[in-house]
């Protein structure tokens, strides 16, 4: 089962709406419904939370209920040089779910770092 599905039935269970559970979380109406409709996926933070507001373990709202990360991705491989958008698209997909989000993780830190670095160089 998918997480949006998960999530989706862990509040229709727990009779919530769509705008209590964005409520609860500080979330637009719209980012539940995406969830929900598997158009995105909510980050790291986010879904533990709500593990602990619908008191599963973590692990159960990832894909196929685990963490496992012996998903080994093979021919995985960096070479900036030559890797193309397309090749590193492939090697994401072979990723387990869980390394997906880790790797989603990094990427987003990184983001937040450049955009610090560049207010930073603006404002001097």
């Amino acid at each position: 089962m998918t997480i949006g599905k998960k999530l989706q039935n862990l509040r229709l269970k727990s009779k919530k709406t769509l705008k209590e559970i964005s409520e609860i979380f500080n979330i637009t109406i719209n980012t539940v419904y995406r969830w929900e409709h598997e158009l995105t996926i909510p980050r790291k933070p986010i879904l533990e939370k709500m593990a602990k507001y619908y008191q599963v373990p973590f692990e159960w709202l990832l894909p196929n209920g685990s963490h496992d990360e012996s998903n080994e991705c093979d021919g995985c491989t960096l070479n900036f040089e030559s890797n193309t958008k397309q090749q590193l698209l492939n090697m994401y997909k072979r990723l387990s779910d869980y390394n997906k989000y880790k790797v989603l993780g990094y990427i987003e830190r990184l983001c937040v770092e450049e955009m610090d670095e560049n207010k930073n160089k603006s404002a001097e």
